[in-house]
């Protein structure tokens, strides 16, 4: 019993210092939550594309419509965190317009648990396991932003951060 509590305790502090590490790292480094955020999206889009192109997807219509959202969310995330200079500058911009809900931090987390939530409701283990990615980048976001409060200046399309693009990083 007490070999059991004694390892119990160890893990625990493990645990927490691991915890402790990753949160000094995501701090210090934003910039790789947003790149997560980026591979969260490709992976999205990756998942949704599979089940879309799977023909029996289509006896269950709303499911099957739910894909094609996720598909489109998934190239907003792309587009939103993605390398800005491979996409036109008149793209970017028509995406930030509709990507309104996604320009405040809280809104952009409570997204990320919204789309992990909804993927891993589904059945598949790719579904789950990108869901439970996308609840990791929420959480990193969370961390991230506790962090470095943003810093907002306005802009040609409204309220932009020190990056120059609509408050994202």
């Amino acid at each position: 019993q007490q070999m059991v509590n004694q390892a119990m305790h160890g893990a625990g502090r493990v645990l927490r210092r691991g915890a402790g590490e990753i949160r000094v790292y995501v701090q210090a480094n934003p910039y790789s939550v947003t790149m997560m955020s980026f591979f969260g999206g490709c992976w999205l889009m990756f998942a949704s594309t599979l089940c879309l192109l799977n023909v029996f997807q289509m006896l269950d219509p709303l499911h099957y419509i739910l894909q094609a959202y996720q598909l489109f969310f998934g190239f907003l995330i792309i587009v939103v965190d993605g390398p800005s200079e491979k996409f036109p500058d008149a793209l970017r911009a028509r995406i930030v317009g509709f990507t309104a809900l996604l320009q405040s931090r809280a809104n952009r987390i409570l997204f990320y648990l919204f789309i992990g939530c909804q993927q891993a409701s589904q059945p598949g283990l790719l579904n789950c396991l990108v869901g439970w990615y996308f609840a990791a980048v929420a959480v990193g976001f969370t961390l991230a932003n506790c962090a470095n409060p943003p810093r907002m200046q306005e802009g040609p399309v409204g309220p932009v951060g020190a990056d120059g693009f609509a408050g994202t990083r």
